[in-house]
């Protein structure tokens, strides 16, 4: 079964997961191995915003992780912590961190665990450009599917702000 994970990233937007439902937030490790219990960020009163990418260094995830940092400051003011999700080893992600100056923590993602709870599509290993914000209760607060790599953080930033107001 483990061998054909990516199967199920194929079917996964014909599985429903609609705003309001309860998600089963892990334990990852983020590109640097170091862990992080996404459950009990959440209990401490954080949004989480997953941002699915296809491939590190490409240029519209490029656009999509440098407007994500130039936000950062914004999103961590508003309670958001951002971690940016591929398929990508961990060792890409971190030379995409350090080439492009990305915040938030990136986790790789090549067993496919976080594709499949948020119903991620995708295909031949590559995710599609997917948007998920969880909210401290551990419910998904907000799906944006096949985002614009230029506008999705401005848009769900937008969005973070009608929320706390």
């Amino acid at each position: 079964m483990r061998r054909f994970w990516w199967i199920l990233l194929v079917l996964a937007p014909v599985l429903a997961l609609s705003p309001g439902d309860p998600v089963d937030l892990p334990r990852v490790r983020d590109s640097y191995g170091k862990p992080i219990d996404l459950a009990a960020t959440a209990r401490a009163g954080k949004y989480l915003l997953f941002w699915f990418y296809p491939k590190a260094s490409s240029p519209g995830c490029t656009a999509q992780g440098k407007r994500y940092a130039e936000l950062y400051g914004e999103f961590e003011k508003l309670g958001v912590e951002i971690f940016g999700v591929s398929a990508d080893p961990a060792a890409d992600q971190c030379a995409f961190i350090e080439q492009m100056a990305l915040k938030g923590a990136m986790l790789p993602d090549q067993d496919g665990r976080l594709a499949r709870l948020f119903k991620v599509g995708g295909l031949f290993g590559f995710y599609n450009r997917d948007t998920i914000l969880v909210n401290p209760q551990g419910r998904v607060e907000r799906i944006w599917r096949n985002v614009n790599a230029f506008r999705d953080a401005d848009v769900v930033l937008a969005y973070v702000r009608q929320l706390k107001r």
